[in-house]
């Protein structure tokens, strides 16, 4: 199994992998000498920040072993309405406090998706660029996916290509590594693995990452920064932290430059001296 691009994977009629393909271990093809990867949970229907950190790299690894946190955004996000804003949340069966994102599954039953697909046409079909992605959710909600993960997966992919995003992308759930390793050291195992050279991390990765193991293992450590664009909105006023399809609805094919406009990175240790 190779990384696969963004871009190929967006015919929402594609065979999903089966549990075994997902789980099978990844060898990965090294294309790049220092190859620049950033670690991100798999969210639904994802925010902006998410693809403007993403576009500053060129390997994306899917954090899905990492644990289902419940009502994060790992099953919900926020769309705008005229109220502000409203939360989609994806319900899930049954699973306890060691589960893994990787195993959340969804219910058979798909009022939730029918409620989900009806609230976005409410509120953004009347959006300038609402009827040129239209096709792929409502085809999208009305399929039946297994995991979580699955569906996340399968969004996320496709913004990656209307932004114009081109990385590789992994699972972790692909890699191999010794899950009893400490938060940074586990970090490090997945980037060894796809030939990491520099490491994007989120800005609370400052409160959390082990920092001098990135130099002992030859990988840069930098920081990512996010300045939230102001764009077009379907109603008056703006609200910032919206899902990533409130930018793609209202403002269409110039998304992926303001995705990427919004981006900048910190070299390490610049940013924990607070150099400007």
């Amino acid at each position: 199994m190779s990384i696969f691009s963004a871009a190929p994977i967006l015919d929402v009629s594609e065979t999903e992998p089966t549990t075994e393909d997902r789980s099978s271990e990844f060898v990965p093809e090294i294309n790049r000498v220092a190859k620049i990867v950033t670690i991100h949970q798999p969210n639904y229907i994802p925010w902006i920040g998410l693809f403007s950190k993403v576009s500053s790299a060129d390997c994306l690894i899917i954090y899905d072993k990492a644990q289902y946190e419940k009502n994060s955004v790992i099953n919900r996000n926020k769309i705008r309405t005229d109220k502000g804003f409203a939360y989609l949340t994806v319900p899930v069966g049954k699973y306890h406090t060691e589960t893994k994102i990787s195993e959340i599954t969804l219910p058979q039953e798909n009022d939730w998706k029918r409620e989900h697909w009806r609230k976005i046409k409410a509120n953004y079909a009347k959006a300038p660029f609402f009827k040129d992605y239209a096709g792929f959710f409502e085809v999208l909600f009305q399929r039946d996916f297994r995991y979580l993960s699955e569906l996340n997966e399968r969004i996320l992919l496709y913004l990656l290509s209307c932004f114009e995003i081109s990385v590789d992308v992994v699972r972790t759930s692909q890699l191999t590594v010794d899950p009893s390793l400490s938060k940074t050291d586990l970090m490090l195992a997945y980037l060894k693995k796809v030939g990491a050279g520099v490491y994007i991390s989120g800005p609370s990765g400052r409160n959390y990452l082990e920092t001098e193991g990135f130099p002992q293992n030859n990988i840069a450590l930098k920081f990512f920064k996010f300045q939230h664009p102001v764009y077009p909105q379907r109603y008056p006023g703006f609200q910032p932290n919206m899902s990533a399809l409130d930018l793609l609805f209202n403002v269409g094919p110039s998304s992926g430059a303001i995705v990427k406009r919004s981006a900048s990175v910190e070299d390490y240790p610049s940013v924990m001296r607070g150099e400007k």
